[in-house]
C-alpha cells in the first residue's frame, strides 16, 4: 500500500486533504504525512460536535460568589494587607511558587507575527539606564519575578528560595521566545535553571461544516488550543515542579503590563485559607467586555459578558453591579488540586470561536480570507473551577493591576501607548504616596525592577523628580 493509499485509509471522509499530494515534491510529502499521521479524524469529528453543546447557565441557580469567599484587597487594613504579603514571602522563600505565563499568542492584531511577549515595548533609557532590561513584556515580567526574590530573602535571612518561572509557548511561538529569554533571564538577575519552557498543542480548524482544510498545499491549518491547553501541556510537568518545591501556580496572560507577577499577598491569602483555587477579579462597571465570575448551582463558573443577560445590569444594595466579579485570567491554583484534577477523568470543554484564517483554494493557492471562513477549538483555563473544593476570589483595582496590551494603536483603547501610560501613572502613584513631587505633563518611570508595589521608595520623599527614567 502506497503513503498516499494508507493516509486516505485513515483519513476517511477527510481524503481532500491530499487533493494535492500529485503536485507536491518529496519534502512537502513528509511534512504533510507528519501532520496527517498526527491527528485522529474520529477525535476530531467528536471534538467539533461537541462544540456544539454550549453550555448555558441554569439562571435559576446562579448567585455572585458570596462575600464569605470574595475577598476585596483594598478593603483590607494595612496591617492584615501587609500581613498576608508576608505570609506569601515566606512561601516564595520555601521555594514553593511557580509563575507561569501563558505566552502562546502571536501578536498578528498588532500587525506583527513575532510573539506578542518578545515585542519592543518602546520604554524610555535615559543616561544608559532603562525602565525595563530587555524592553518586552516577558522582560518586565522576569524584573518583577527577580525583585520578588530579592524581598523574600531580605524578609527571611537565610533562606535561597527560588520562583519557578513557567513559559507557555505555542508551534508558532516557541522557537523566537526560546531564544528571547536567554538573553532576559540573565539580563534579570534569574537563572535558566529555574525557568521550564513548554509548548501548548494545535488543533485541526474546521470549515463550517465541520470538515478540515489545508492551510497550504502541504501543511493542514491548525491553532492553538486555546489558554485552557495549558492544563493537558503542564500535567506531565508537575512531577518536577514539585522536585522543586512547588506548592502554588500563579497563572496569566502575557500581556498584562501591570500584572502583579507572583502577588505575595494572594498567596498568602490562599495559604491562610487553605484554598485549593483562587482568582483575581475586578469590580466591574457596566459595559465591561469581561467574563464574570459567579456560582452556579454551589460551584465557581467563569461565564462570558454575553451569558448573563438581564443579570448583568441587576444591583446590590449599595448601587454595585450584583455581578461584578469580573475576570482578567489571573489565577492560583494549589498543586495538589492540578494533581487531582489531572489524574480525573474530567474533561475540559471545547468553546468554538469563529475567525479568518489563510487557506488554499481549488487552485492549490493560499489566500487570507475577508471573512471569517473557519471555526477554531479552544478550551478555558478556568473551566476546571467547578472542581474546586475550596474556591476564592480576590479582588484588585484595576489601576494597580490590569493594563492589557489587545489592540493596535489605532484602536486606542489596550494598545500600546495606554499600556506605557498605564506604567508611568503607576510609576508617579507610587511616588507621590512617599512625597515625591513630579513634574506636570511628563511621564516618570521608575526602573521595573526598583519596586514591586510601591514600597522601599522613602528616600525620594520631598524630593523634586525631575528624570524621567528613576532608578
Amino acid at each position: 500500500m502506497s503513503t498516499r493509499e494508507a493516509l486516505a485509509d485513515c483519513l476517511g471522509s477527510q481524503k481532500h486533504l491530499l487533493q494535492f499530494w500529485d503536485e507536491l515534491d518529496e519534502e512537502q510529502k513528509t511534512n504533510l504525512t507528519v501532520q496527517l499521521e498526527e491527528i485522529d479524524v474520529d477525535e476530531c469529528k467528536k471534538a467539533f460536535i461537541d462544540s456544539k453543546s454550549i453550555h448555558v447557565p441554569d439562571f435559576a441557580n446562579v448567585r455572585p460568589v458570596p462575600s464569605s469567599r470574595y475577598v476585596v484587597s483594598s478593603k483590607l487594613s494595612t496591617e492584615e494587607f501587609d500581613r498576608l504579603f508576608q505570609v506569601g514571602l515566606e512561601a516564595i522563600s520555601r521555594n514553593e511558587l511557580c509563575v507561569l505565563v501563558l505566552a502562546g499568542g502571536q501578536a498578528s492584531r498588532l500587525g506583527s507575527l513575532q510573539p506578542k511577549g518578545i515585542l519592543p515595548l518602546g520604554l524610555p533609557v535615559e543616561n544608559g539606564v532603562s525602565v525595563v532590561k530587555g524592553d518586552s513584556l516577558l522582560a518586565l515580567q522576569a524584573s518583577k519575578i527577580s525583585r520578588l526574590q530579592g524581598m523574600a530573602a531580605k524578609a527571611f535571612p537565610g533562606s535561597s528560595g527560588k520562583i519557578h518561572w513557567a513559559v507557555m509557548t505555542s508551534r508558532g511561538t516557541h522557537e523566537a521566545t526560546v531564544e528571547h529569554l536567554k538573553t532576559i533571564v540573565p539580563l534579570n538577575g534569574l537563572s535558566i535553571n529555574d525557568v521550564t519552557v513548554f509548548s501548548q498543542s494545535n488543533l485541526p480548524t474546521f470549515d463550517f461544516s465541520g470538515d478540515l482544510f489545508l492551510a497550504k498545499k502541504d501543511e493542514l491549518s491548525t491553532a492553538p488550543n486555546g489558554h485552557g491547553g495549558v492544563h493537558s501541556a503542564l500535567a506531565k510537568y508537575l512531577p518536577k515542579l514539585r522536585a522543586h518545591g512547588v506548592k502554588y501556580i500563579q497563572t496569566h496572560n502575557v500581556d498584562n503590563v501591570l500584572c502583579r507577577v507572583g502577588d505575595p499577598a494572594m498567596l498568602g491569602m490562599m495559604l491562610e485559607k487553605k484554598a485549593d483555587c483562587a482568582s483575581k477579579t475586578l469590580e466591574k462597571q457596566p459595559g465591561d467586555l469581561v467574563g464574570s465570575v459567579i456560582m452556579e448551582n454551589g460551584r465557581p463558573r467563569v461565564i462570558e459578558y454575553s451569558e448573563l443577560g438581564d443579570l448583568e445590569a441587576q444591583r446590590d444594595d449599595d448601587g454595585k453591579l450584583l455581578y461584578r466579579a469580573g475576570s482578567i485570567n489571573i489565577h492560583f491554583f494549589e498543586l495538589n488540586f492540578l494533581e487531582r484534577v489531572y489524574s480525573s477523568s474530567f474533561q475540559l470543554p471545547y468553546h468554538r470561536a469563529v475567525k479568518r484564517v489563510d487557506c488554499v483554494n481549488e487552485h492549490g493557492v493560499t489566500h487570507r480570507s475577508l471573512q471569517p471562513n473557519a471555526i477554531k477549538l479552544e478550551q478555558f483555563i478556568f473551566d476546571i473551577f467547578p472542581i474546586s473544593n475550596n474556591f476564592y476570589c480576590w479582588e484588585v483595582i484595576r489601576e494597580d493591576e490590569f493594563s492589557p496590551w489587545k489592540n493596535e494603536e489605532s484602536v486606542g483603547i489596550d494598545c500600546l501607548s495606554t499600556c506605557i501610560r498605564a506604567l508611568a501613572d503607576q510609576s508617579r502613584r507610587w511616588l507621590e504616596q512617599v512625597g515625591a513631587e513630579c513634574p506636570h505633563g511628563k511621564q516618570v518611570f521608575l526602573v521595573s525592577s526598583r519596586s514591586y508595589c510601591g514600597e522601599d521608595l522613602e528616600e525620594y520623599c520631598d524630593k523634586h523628580i525631575t528624570d524621567t527614567v528613576i532608578q
